[in-house]
């Protein structure tokens, strides 16, 4: 099985959170053993409440644990970034409208579209990956092609 990419930030900010919800689920067991002290389960609001609440945590700690376990965590700094790469701050052009767009290659489970980080499986992603600076390209979007040039190419700071 193919392992997926991962930043080293982005493996330790998942890491942290699983950390913190063993914290919080281990206060929701405590928050259901009071509650069922209380009487009739069926219509207790805090133990019915508690129960969801664990099962939601158990629910992502299951999703992070696939994280942690099937990724391969990349040192980025280990990397060239003289072409685009995962981890690469890139910097194109838009040859149609001259503006300019910031993206950063990142692992699947860091995308975040607000901070311009898009997965290396993205067809975007793919599209970029390997291109050179100054280097042209063309992509399809819903089928019109749009052309850029790659102005800048960086490793990416995640302080």
């Amino acid at each position: 099985m193919n392992k997926d990419l991962i930043t080293k930030n982005g493996y330790e900010k998942i890491v942290e959170e699983f950390k913190g919800l063993l914290k919080e689920k281990s206060f929701w067991v405590k928050e259901k053993e009071i509650a069922a002290q209380l009487g009739d389960r069926s219509e207790n609001a805090e133990y019915i409440a508690a129960k969801e609440q664990i099962r939601n945590c158990d629910k992502r700690l299951r999703f992070l644990d696939k994280i942690i376990n099937n990724s391969e965590v990349i040192d980025i700094s280990q990397i060239p970034h003289t072409k685009v790469n995962f981890g690469s701050h890139v910097v194109i052009e838009d040859l149609d409208t001259d503006e300019l767009k910031t993206f950063i290659i990142v692992g699947t489970f860091e995308v975040n579209i607000n901070e311009n980080k898009i997965s290396n499986k993205s067809p975007f992603g793919k599209a970029l990956l390997g291109k050179s600076l100054n280097q042209e390209f063309e992509f399809e979007i819903n089928g019109k092609f749009n052309e850029y040039k790659i102005i800048s190419i960086k490793e990416y700071n995640f302080e």
